[in-house]
């Protein structure tokens, strides 16, 4: 692979990476606050108010990790946070409501397209190991 090629790549799977978690993070919490976000938090035992705002808290810190993506993506460790973080992300939810795992867009399904991109910006970052 060409420099130019590693390059692209990266860049590629940055602007996914980040659009991903920026997308999550305002679209469905932020702005929309689905309710199906909600009803996990709530199969948790935590009360509708308070699931509401764990959600949008949890939105706030998605799309705040997505502009952070980008600002560092030059670093390791954003992508890192992403391999480690979204399989945990995927397991919690898929356990909390199992009927997530048959639907489109499933916690499992997002979670491989993240950990994807993550590994390919990982493994074609340029910097330094962390």
């Amino acid at each position: 692979m060409t420099a130019r090629h590693q390059d692209a790549a990266h860049a590629i799977a940055v602007a996914g990476l980040a659009g991903v978690f920026g997308y999550q993070g305002l679209v469905p919490k932020l702005w929309k606050t689905d309710p199906s976000e909600v009803a996990l938090w709530e199969a948790c035992g935590v009360p509708r108010p308070r699931a509401t705002q764990i959600v949008r808290a949890v939105g706030a810190a998605e799309a705040t990790f997505g502009i952070v993506t980008l600002a560092r993506r030059n670093q390791r460790w954003p992508f890192v946070v992403a391999l480690a973080g979204m399989p945990a992300v995927a397991v919690a939810a898929s356990v909390t409501d199992r009927s997530l795992v048959s639907k489109n867009f499933s916690p499992v399904s997002l979670g491989l397209a993240v950990v994807a991109l993550a590994g390919v910006a990982l493994a074609t970052s340029r910097a330094a190991s962390p």
